[in-house]
């Protein structure tokens, strides 16, 4: 499926121009120091610094997109399927940890078909082809202004010029693919095609950059209406949502923390939300796809009938085996275990997760704790509501780095595809040392390069 001896040559050549670039013009240090000011200079920062990157991209088979395409398409589909069972049966609504206020936002009509309209489906993808889902941002997945700018500097490096003298190096935006789910979204609605999107998150947020980016290239690049608010910027009349004088036709917001935090100062938003007056992109309802619980119904016997074949086959070769963690009997490995007490003892198999978490925060990986660290945190699944799942290997490659000069360091690699109305939509990569590989865990974004 995948050519290896492709992207084996891609990466030897990748490596001996990096390695030889000050022969041709500016060496690899200056030009990872030329990426960092320009980053600076365009905002493209987390916390003042530079938003952490690395001089390489990852390549990926360009025959290798129509496969990716179908698998993300599927989960996406599932990811519907298991949170209707939330939505159509309150006998499933303890499984799915919401707070009231939580439970009671996810039960708005968002009035359009599906209820996860954008997710970031994140993976491990390795040199065989073979994609292990590890869990699904389906609240509020960020990112996409910061990697859009990203291509933008990477197409100007040197390195790409002359790799492109060998190789058909492509990148795709995530931008373009976004901003027509938006135009979609907003024709299912009901709105004009000339209403203004207000892309939302907290003044203080920090992706703020990033949500400017985004509202730049849909007024510069699309030629659409789109202001910044904060989630208690609006007014609401009863029948116009505005921001100041200026009607709000769509919102694309960020978590809903920023909402449910500030429950007072957000009622017009959230009355016309409730009234139908605004597009709300992601509804509350998204939240349910998101939980780390939805795996655990999508790799269990007892809820496979939920599925279609293509789709259950998608899961059987791309999900790892996930369970609610409760005592319980079930099946791993063809064999019936008590859950909690097997995975107490067999530490090394697994990895516990909050059900709920985000970030990558309090997620435990047996093999990197010792027993007494894991037993706390089993008890820990037993008052509250977390998932186990079975460990995967972590894919790694070969990155550069500069300490002053060029040298080459092996790092954790993962892969996070975006799906826009349940459609793939494209994605990017995350790097770290560590296991836990996210941007807030710090990590670092590089481009995907189809070849």
């Amino acid at each position: 499926m995948i050519d290896k001896e492709l992207l084996e040559r891609a990466d030897k050549d990748y490596y001996n121009l990096l390695e030889t670039a000050g022969k041709r013009g500016a060496d690899a240090s200056e030009q990872m120091k030329s990426l960092n000011k320009q980053m600076l200079e365009k905002n493209f920062t987390m916390k003042g610094k530079p938003f952490p990157t690395f001089l390489r991209p990852l390549f990926v088979d360009s025959k290798y997109k129509n496969p990716l395409r179908s698998i993300c398409n599927n989960i996406m589909s599932s990811i519907e399927k298991v949170s209707d069972l939330f939505f159509k049966n309150k006998e499933y609504h303890h499984f799915f940890e919401m707070d009231p206020i939580d439970h009671e936002l996810a039960m708005i009509d968002p009035h359009y078909p599906r209820r996860v309209i954008q997710a970031r489906l994140d993976a491990f993808l390795y040199k065989d082809g073979s994609i292990k889902f590890l869990e699904f941002n389906c609240d509020s997945p960020s990112g996409m202004g910061w990697y859009d700018q990203l291509l933008r500097l990477y197409d100007a490096l040197p390195i790409m010029k002359d790799f492109r003298k060998s190789y058909n190096a492509v990148f795709e935006p995530l931008l373009p693919p976004f901003y027509k789910m938006l135009r979609s979204k907003n024709k299912q609605f009901g709105n004009k095609d000339d209403a203004v999107f207000a892309i939302v998150c907290k003044n203080d947020s920090t992706i703020r950059n990033d949500v400017q980016l985004i509202i730049e290239h849909i007024n510069e690049k699309e030629k659409h209406k789109a202001i910044f608010a904060d989630p208690r910027d609006f007014s609401y009349d009863g029948k116009t949502l505005r921001v100041g004088d200026t009607p709000v036709g769509l919102i694309y917001r960020d978590a809903i923390q920023d909402f449910t935090d500030h429950l007072d100062e957000v009622k017009p938003v959230l009355n016309a939300f409730r009234d139908g007056k605004v597009c709300f992109i992601n509804p509350f309802a998204s939240r349910v796809g998101g939980l780390k619980c939805v795996l655990s119904f999508m790799t269990d016997d007892r809820t496979k009938h939920l599925f279609s074949n293509d789709e259950m086959k998608t899961i059987r070769e791309t999900i790892p085996w996930t369970r609610f963690m409760r005592q319980e009997k079930t099946n791993y490995e063809g064999e019936t275990i008590d859950l909690v007490e097997y995975v107490r003892k067999n530490k090394n198999l697994f990895v516990l997760k909050p059900n709920a978490g985000y970030g990558g925060f309090g997620v435990t990986i047996g093999h990197e704790v010792d027993q007494k660290h894991w037993d706390s945190v089993v008890e820990t699944t037993q008052k509250e509501k977390w998932v186990v799942q079975e460990f995967v290997e972590i894919p790694q490659d070969n990155f550069p780095i500069f300490e002053p000069g060029l040298k080459w360091k092996m790092k954790n690699v993962n892969i996070n595809f975006f799906a826009f109305d349940g459609q793939f939509g494209g994605g990017f990569t995350r790097i770290s040392d560590g296991s836990i590989i996210n941007v807030h865990q710090g990590g670092g974004l590089i481009p995907i390069c189809y070849v």
